[in-house]
């Protein structure tokens, strides 16, 4: 999928094509849409770095009780 935004509105925006993305990529993890990996392959990075990127616009890694077990293996 590709996603244009017309130059007008990025302009009115002030974000840049990056900043569109990370907006987009956080918006989307913080919604629960989307996993941290997949929020790094939006971004071509990859998942610690965009769970980094969470903290500039202000959101936190969704790391619940049942990540904790699948990660753990329970």
């Amino acid at each position: 999928m590709k996603i244009e935004i017309l130059d007008e509105v990025a302009e009115k925006t002030g974000f840049s094509e990056i900043e569109m993305l990370e907006f987009l990529s956080v918006w989307l993890y913080k919604s629960k849409k989307i996993n941290g990996v997949q929020g790094g392959k939006i971004l071509g990075t990859s998942e610690i770095e965009f769970h980094g990127l969470l903290e500039k616009y202000g959101q936190y890694v969704n790391y619940g009780i049942n990540e904790y077990l699948e990660d753990i293996g329970e």
